[in-house]
């Protein structure tokens, strides 16, 4: 099976390009141009698996305007790899002299960028060839389309360098829940008809998301930031998708938008032996809900986010004493988050009943009917 094609299943198209009815977007009698995207790739050390996704990034119709990779310091020479795989594709390679992280390193490809759209893409993610099709017409057919700012695929898990898809789904869009936790939704579960709707979710996973420039624009920082350079990597993109949802822009799943992705770490299996996404990942915990919950959220959701906070120091004191300084880590961040949390606040136009609704126990879905 090549890199990014699918199992085939029933009602499903095994080379990834749909009916003949897609080939274009008809709205009041006349073809509707999809708007132009671009890409951004973030390699740390991925020269084993670029080739693929570089292949498949290659087959998508419409092809982007311009895909950016931004290597962080690969030691692999992730870069190189790119420049060889590069072919016809308009490609920019940016060498960053030392590892700055996920957040800044998107942060940098998506500032090189200025298409309407730019799909944050992992290197270790092959998209189907009618990945980017399928979005665009996804929110080009919507009525809410103006007020979509990030839509998010179906992934499916991938195995080896190839890239080739597995039947277990890697992400059908984010959820969040009252302890103040983040989820992949469906994580490790076989694909099924419950991944199948079409429905308003939290967020998109940073693996691979299409996001609106002019949303990103209206959420960024003072500094000018994306994603808060502070998180380096783990929990960013939660923290964009919250700041994206307090301003009302809404992300949309679309699961006829299918890649394959080779998750390094997998959520469901634990986080023991990796002492540094643990540190990440508690700091940033601490960092998330201090950039954008307000205190309303924290008096709703009381007893499950202390619940989790005192279980989570629990761990850093006695089993996981390895993330013990991601707790100095988050206080030192303090005021700088806390900056942060009065500008994302006074910025807001969803009330805190209305964002309320997203953090339920087991996170929240609405499935819409597609257009």
């Amino acid at each position: 099976m090549a890199a990014g094609e699918c199992p085939r299943r029933a009602g499903g198209h095994e080379d990834g390009h749909g009916s003949d009815e897609d080939a274009g977007l008809w709205q009041d009698g006349r073809v509707v141009e999809l708007e132009p995207y671009s890409i951004v790739i973030v390699a740390y050390n991925h020269a084993d698996t670029l080739p693929a996704c570089l292949a498949a990034v290659a087959r998508l119709e419409p092809a982007p305007e311009r895909v950016v990779l931004v290597d962080n310091a690969s030691a692999d020479g992730s870069a190189d790899v790119a420049v060889e795989m590069a072919g016809d594709l308009p490609i920019e390679i940016i060498r960053e002299d030392r590892n700055t992280g996920f957040a800044a390193a998107a942060n940098r490809g998506i500032n090189s960028t200025d298409e309407p759209w730019v799909l944050l893409l992992n290197p270790d993610c092959a998209p189907r060839p009618d990945f980017a099709r399928r979005l665009l017409k996804a929110v080009s057919g919507r009525p809410e389309a103006t007020h979509i700012g990030a839509v998010t695929p179906k992934l499916l898990r991938a195995e080896g360098a190839e890239l080739e898809s597995t039947a277990v789904i890697d992400a059908a869009g984010m959820l969040v829940t009252c302890s103040g936790r983040h989820f992949d939704r469906g994580a490790g579960e076989p694909d099924g008809e419950a991944f199948d709707r079409t429905a308003w979710v939290f967020g998109g996973t940073g693996a691979a998301v299409l996001l609106r420039r002019e949303a990103l624009a209206d959420i960024a920082y003072p500094d000018n930031e994306i994603f808060a350079d502070s998180f380096f990597a783990y929990r960013e993109d939660a923290e964009l998708a919250w700041r994206l949802q307090l301003r009302g822009w809404r992300c949309l799943y679309v699961p006829l938008a299918v890649a394959a992705h080779r998750r390094g770490f997998r959520p469901e299996a634990g986080r023991h032996g990796h002492s540094e996404i643990n540190r990440y990942s508690v700091r940033n915990r601490f960092l998330l809900r201090t950039h954008c919950a307000d205190l309303g959220w924290h008096l709703r959701c009381l007893p499950w986010w202390l619940a989790r906070d005192l279980m989570v120091v629990g761990a850093s004191l006695t089993v996981e004493r390895g993330s013990l300084p991601a707790l100095t880590d988050a206080w030192r961040l303090r005021e700088d988050a806390r900056q942060r949390r009065r500008w994302v606040q006074g910025r807001r136009r969803v009330s805190p009943r209305q964002m309320a609704h997203w953090f339920r126990k087991r996170g929240q879905v609405e499935e819409v009917d597609a257009p």
